[in-house]
Formats: C-alpha cells, sequence, structure tokens
C-alpha cells in the first residue's frame, strides 16, 4: 500500500523544483501535474447523482463505495511507480471539497505541501515571461487555473478547520534554506530526512510540452542548480504593486478578496 501526500500551492513559487529535487529521494515519486483528483472526483461524486440513483441502491453498492475508491486510488498509482510513497502534484488538492473527500475516502485528513510565494513576485515573473516572448501583458491572463481558482482556494483553507492540512513552503526559504525546507517537508509526512543533490537537479516532467499550450517559452525552466529567480518587482506599476502586495494572506491578518 503506497503512502499518498500532496503537492500544491501557488504557481510560479518553486513547486515544479521542488518535485525535482524530492524525486532525488529513492522512496519518493513526485508525478508531473496530475490529472488524479478529477478523476477521484468523478468516481466519488457519481454515488450521489440523481440522475444515477437507480444504480447505487442496496446496502451492498452503498457499502463497496469506499473501499472502491480506495482500491482506484491504490492502483492508479501503482500502475506509475513502484515507489511506496507518492506525492501527486495538482493545485486542486488544496480546495475544501477536495480535502472532504479524501478525508471521507481514507479515514483522515490529508497532508498538503504548499509552495508559496509573495504575490507581488508571482504576478511579476509571468509580466516578464510576456514580455520576454513579445505578447501583451493583460491581467486576465490570470483567471481560471493559471493564478486566480489556486489563490482563491488556498486562501479559504487557510482560514478554515483544514489549515493544519497545510504545509506552506516559501520560494523564498527553497532556495536560499533548501536542504532545512526539505527536512520540514520530511518531517511534515513523517519520513526520515534525505540528503539532496543541490548542483545536479533535473526534471522527468513533460515541461517543453506545458509551455507550448500557453506559448510562453521558459514559463517552466528548470535550473539544473539552485538558483534564485532574477526577476524584479520593479516590472510592476506602482498600481500594481500596491493591489498584489496586500494579498499575501498567510503573512498577515488581510481579507481582501482576489481581484485581478
Amino acid at each position: 500500500m503506497k503512502q499518498l501526500f500532496f503537492l500544491a500551492g501557488l504557481p510560479r513559487s518553486g513547486s515544479t523544483l521542488l518535485g525535482a529535487l524530492l524525486n532525488q529521494n529513492p522512496n519518493l515519486y513526485v508525478s508531473h501535474t496530475s490529472s488524479f483528483v478529477e478523476i477521484l472526483w468523478r468516481d466519488y461524486s457519481i454515488w450521489n447523482e440523481e440522475r444515477y440513483a437507480e444504480d447505487f441502491l442496496g446496502t451492498k453498492m452503498k457499502n463497496m463505495k469506499i473501499p472502491f475508491l480506495q482500491k482506484v486510488s491504490q492502483n492508479y498509482f501503482s500502475e506509475l511507480t513502484d515507489k511506496p510513497i507518492v506525492l501527486d502534484k495538482r493545485r486542486a488538492w488544496q480546495a475544501l471539497q477536495n480535502i472532504k473527500m479524501y478525508r471521507e475516502i481514507f479515514g483522515k485528513n490529508p497532508k498538503i505541501i504548499c509552495c508559496v510565494r509573495k504575490i507581488e513576485e508571482i504576478i511579476a515573473s509571468y509580466k516578464s515571461l510576456h514580455l520576454k516572448n513579445k505578447k501583451e501583458w493583460h491581467p486576465s491572463f490570470l483567471q481560471g487555473n493559471v493564478f486566480e481558482t489556486s489563490f482563491i482556494h488556498l486562501k479559504r483553507t487557510w482560514s478554515s478547520e483544514f489549515k493544519t492540512c497545510l504545509l506552506l513552503i516559501e520560494y523564498k526559504d527553497l532556495v536560499e534554506k533548501t536542504q532545512a525546507t526539505l527536512d520540514r517537508i520530511y518531517e511534515f509526512i513523517n519520513q526520515p530526512s534525505f540528503s539532496h543533490n543541490l548542483n545536479n537537479i533535473r526534471s522527468k516532467d513533460p515541461l517543453k510540452e506545458a509551455e507550448k499550450l500557453y506559448s510562453l517559452k521558459g514559463m517552466f525552466k528548470l535550473p539544473s542548480r539552485i538558483k534564485k529567480s532574477t526577476t524584479s518587482i520593479k516590472i510592476l506599476t506602482d498600481e500594481e504593486y500596491n493591489s498584489y502586495s496586500l494579498k499575501n494572506f498567510w503573512k498577515d491578518n488581510d481579507t481582501s478578496s482576489y481581484s485581478a
């Protein structure tokens, strides 16, 4: 039986780098961006859909829901890896509905590692990418799954009873105190520490294919060694900086809602 944990958080915050580092551990498998949460949700939610009510009548069908979903989860990851510990990478895991789904299926709260970064730095990174690719920058790019959805879900969970499910990993800590930050993660998932090679970072993720989806070359560029991003927040206008710098909800008591 595989142990299952999750890698989520905010975009442009180091999750690709973190996944590549953790994959150096021979006992860990970190997926590239995964569709598993959507697959599991569809299997989970159909039991309660009114149009399928007749298909799930009877005690036997109702009682098989949880063991079926547990086996689906194990079989899914067994097809991907023989490693005993899995970190499934998908920002949707930090959504409250998915946390509650996990708890119902597995009888415990999930442990979700969430990469975060100052919001003004995230926006500056996106804006810089657009300019480097000679594309016009407009904040509407941030809508939906690119940024807005993950921001909203993480903020809601951080303010909920499920806050303890989250381990927030600051981008600054990941690149400046890398091994100590990795040790925090191992403590969070109750695993022994592992000494990582910070000067030979490689990823098996289809990064170039992902870049093609957004037509933004360099969007998922991964350094071969630990190196902090050189993108400056000076690329933002005063108005942009003043707006986005107030949205670092995990650093203070800001309760403002997201607005691009």
